[in-house]
């Protein structure tokens, strides 16, 4: 990111403005000024406003300013934790799910045919399409299984798994160990262990709850180099051994081979934790969005915005479907969560201006299915609208509107830095046989998707609280219209 001084005085030029004539207006002291643009002091906060006011920056170019500004008080490692996060999401907002254009409809030879004699295989050119045709077999069993240590890092396989699971023809269950790095202070965010989790959690969300990754923490990599072939992949008819690189593997085919590294995986299990938990039970959904609030703050991105302060015993009581066979014990796990929302000090919701639109046209949530919530008549949507933007106005509630791409439409997040984070698929998941929540409690992780969500509405990623208290209104005169 640019220093702050040097863009501050790039804008001071573009606006061909003298250096004391900016001091004179904004009232901040001339040689306080001058040191700061040499990159000698640090300006009081409060001074900004002054500069953006009589600069005539733009919204754009005040919220890179006040970026730059907090830059200065912050660790490297925590803005690029924040950047590698807002890419993860970035590219599942872009992630196509239409139907492949084409499909492998037969391998030209087997793995007998393609291996021979041979157990070493060197290159890439070499390697992938071992790995690949070994996928293929082991797909066409109906017990197929996938082991492996491979790190999430190897591009190659987490990009197969991540094809096979978006296309529909990957139904194998699939484990994974991964080794999260140990270096480093308590406090800080382990850029390593984040870009694993990145580089995995698409195929977590894809998978239909059929991919399983494990993790345990290394502080050596003094293994790597001793062992020609530090990581293994297993199935059902052989063992393939890959390098460091990626770029050398074994082939062992051998049934006691199999069954020795079978057994060495379940083993490694034992003394690993699961990164993540599945569910699809509504009810278990609704609890682990409690189970991922702070008691002193709630905070969630969604498409749409969540109205839970606004929610009392009767709306509960009214919207909720009395037909459902788990109707009692989802109306208490309701009555308890949205009384919490209802006093928590601190409330973050951040959201779309398409999914307010949705909200408009439909009194639906993506959250929650109209199978389980009754959709909200007109007047109920406009009412909500407007309590939110009050409350936004009031500074009781942080909402925003985010700009279109920053986070994918079908999904939702609730984080809290020490109770873990939450990923929720929505009704506008296009997968719905796939509908799931996926909890992490890692804490260098809730660190991460905490700290890159609590930024978000003081970036130039979102709108500020007016703007956002404006469109909201805005948008509830259009409700039943």
């Amino acid at each position: 990111m640019q220093l702050f001084s040097q863009y501050l005085r790039d804008l001071i030029q573009v606006r061909q403005m003298n250096i004391s004539a900016l001091a004179r207006l904004s009232g901040v002291e001339r040689t306080a000024l001058s040191k700061t643009l040499a990159g000698q002091r640090v300006l009081p906060y409060d001074a900004l406003d002054g500069l953006i006011y009589h600069l005539r920056l733009t919204p754009d170019e005040e919220g890179r300013l006040r970026d730059c500004y907090d830059a200065q008080f912050e660790k490297e490692g925590i803005r690029r934790s924040r950047a590698m996060v807002g890419r993860m999401f970035a590219d599942l907002a872009e992630l196509d799910f239409a139907p492949p254009a084409f499909e492998e409809s037969r391998l030209l030879l087997d793995l007998e045919g393609y291996a021979g004699r041979r157990s070493i295989f060197n290159g890439t050119t070499n390697v992938q399409p071992l790995l690949r045709m070994v996928l293929s077999q082991e797909l066409t069993r109906p017990d197929a299984r996938v082991e492996l240590t491979v790190p999430p890092t190897d591009a190659f396989l987490a990009g197969e798994l991540l094809r096979r699971y978006l296309d529909g023809r990957m139904g194998a269950e699939v484990r994974q160990i991964i080794a999260f790095d140990a270096s480093g202070a308590a406090e800080d965010i382990n850029l390593h262990n984040l870009g694993c989790f990145c580089s995995i959690f698409p195929i977590c969300l894809l998978s239909k709850r059929h991919y399983h990754p494990y993790y345990y923490y290394d502080d050596t990599l003094a293994v790597r180099y001793t062992d020609p072939y530090p990581y293994f992949l297993v199935t059902h008819g052989c063992v393939v051994c890959l390098s460091e690189s990626g770029g050398q593997a074994m082939l062992l085919r051998g049934e006691d081979q199999v069954e020795g590294y079978h057994r060495h995986f379940q083993t490694l299990l034992e003394r690993c934790h699961p990164l993540i938990q599945y569910t699809a039970d509504p009810v278990e959904i609704l609890e682990s969005y409690d189970g991922c609030t702070d008691d002193d703050g709630f905070y969630m991105v969604m498409d749409q915005p969540c109205f839970g302060r606004f929610y009392d015993e009767a709306t509960i009581g009214r919207y909720l479907r009395p037909e459902l066979p788990f109707h009692d014990r989802l109306e208490e796990v309701a009555r308890r969560r949205f009384g919490r929302l209802r006093s928590v000090e601190r409330f973050y919701t951040l959201f779309t201006r398409s999914g307010v639109e949705r909200f408009c046209r439909t009194g639906s949530l993506d959250d929650f299915p109209v199978a389980f919530v009754a959709p909200f008549p007109p007047e109920m949507r406009r009412q909500l609208l407007n309590a939110l933007a009050g409350h936004i106005r009031s500074g009781d509630i942080t909402g925003r509107i985010l700009s279109p791409g920053v986070f994918p439409d079908y999904l939702s997040m609730t984080t809290s830095q020490r109770a873990g984070v939450g990923f929720f698929t929505t009704e506008y998941f296009p997968l719905q046989d796939g509908f799931c929540s996926v909890q992490v409690k890692e804490p260098d992780l809730c660190r991460a998707f905490h700290g890159w969500l609590t930024h978000l509405p003081a970036s130039t990623q979102a709108l500020g609280a007016e703007e956002t208290a404006t469109e909201l209104e805005a948008l509830g005169r259009t409700c039943g219209v």
